[in-house]
């Protein structure tokens, strides 16, 4: 990697403009003097009132005045303090929100601090990117896997010097987003856990996959979790006791089929049905008992005339296992369970 110290001739160059063009257009240069008593940066935009301008970025070393470090974009932004009229400088608001051209603060935990510049708008969703450079005593060297952090995902990473760790997250639209943490491990990034977020199961029942990486092995688990969700018609909930897990049945909207969930203190789904098209609820309206079979195992609530549960019972390969419902936890009845199942069908 370049060291970019005071004594080098020529800045190193990173990313992509037309010079030629760009110094054809009106501009104007915007000092950045706030960020560090060594260094400080200058901002030429473009003239044009549009939020994404093309620009160049340098950093200088203010004791000898050598232009360190120059990058270039078609796509930077001008953000100026209301009150001083500077351009900002260590913004970094997360997940999604403002993040200004320069960022100078230790990202790897070394005790000298680093700088992100500004290159366009590679991360997701035409989000912010950065170029990453990390401070050495005499001056920065360019990282790539720092810089990969910052273009790879949504904006700037998030940084935590305690854990000394580093997260970032990336999104598929509305239903799929992912959370990583790296460790920060002689003085580069390596992978510690991976969480991805679905949304496009069930609707309010999301599944959680956790990746750790342990030894240079990665471990998965996978959890459903029990959401909040206003549009979700609840049709009949009770606990059980002891363990105080929670049944519910309930159906997303009013076209949908009726599903069955077993949801423990930690809101996660221990048992979901249907899980496929083939399955469904049945539902005796002479006996009054919900049932539904997976595996070798079924699954009853016994009600009485009027719909009220009164027990719960498993059976496993021929032997039956009575559960107590919790007094005074049921609200619905077995009745509203089937009319609802009568009107979305099976």
């Amino acid at each position: 990697m370049p060291l970019l110290a005071s004594a080098t001739p020529t800045p190193q160059n990173y990313g992509e403009l037309d010079l030629d063009a760009f110094q054809k257009t009106p501009r104007t240069t915007w000092n950045i003097e706030d960020f560090s008593d060594r260094y400080r940066a200058t901002l030429e935009l473009n003239d044009e009132q549009e939020v994404f301008r093309p620009g160049i970025l340098r950093v200088y070393d203010r004791q000898s005045g050598a232009e360190l470090i120059q990058v270039s974009s078609d796509e930077l932004v001008l953000a100026i303090d209301d009150k001083s009229g500077d351009v900002k400088s260590n913004v970094h608001e997360l997940p999604y929100g403002e993040q200004s051209v320069l960022i100078y603060d230790d990202f790897n935990f070394d005790g000298i601090k680093d700088l992100a510049l500004m290159d366009g708008q590679f991360s997701c969703y035409h989000g912010p990117s950065f170029q990453v450079f990390l401070g050495t005593p005499d001056g920065f060297r360019h990282s790539d896997s720092f810089t990969e952090l910052a273009q790879n995902y949504c904006g700037f990473f998030d940084y935590d010097a305690e854990s000394r760790t580093i997260n970032v997250s990336a999104k598929d639209g509305c239903c799929r987003h992912w959370f990583s943490t790296y460790e920060v491990v002689n003085g580069e990034p390596v992978l510690k856990a991976e969480r991805e977020v679905d949304y496009t199961g069930v609707p309010g029942i999301s599944t959680h996959t956790v990746t750790w990486v342990v030894d240079g092995t990665k471990v998965v688990s996978t959890t459903q979790m029990w959401e909040e969700d206003d549009q979700r018609q609840v049709l009949l909930s009770f606990r059980l006791v002891p363990s105080g897990k929670r049944i519910m049945l309930f159906r997303p909207d009013k076209t949908s089929p009726v599903y069955y969930a077993a949801v423990n203190d930690k809101d996660e789904v221990d048992l979901l049905y249907p899980e496929g098209d083939a399955q469904a609820l049945e539902y005796s309206s002479d006996r009054h008992v919900l049932s539904f079979v997976r595996g070798d195992t079924t699954y009853r609530i016994l009600g009485d005339a009027k719909g009220k549960p009164l027990s719960m019972e498993v059976v496993i390969k021929g032997k039956t296992t009575p559960l107590k419902l919790q007094p005074g936890s049921v609200q619905g009845s077995l009745l509203k369970v089937w009319e609802a199942m009568q009107e979305t069908g099976p």
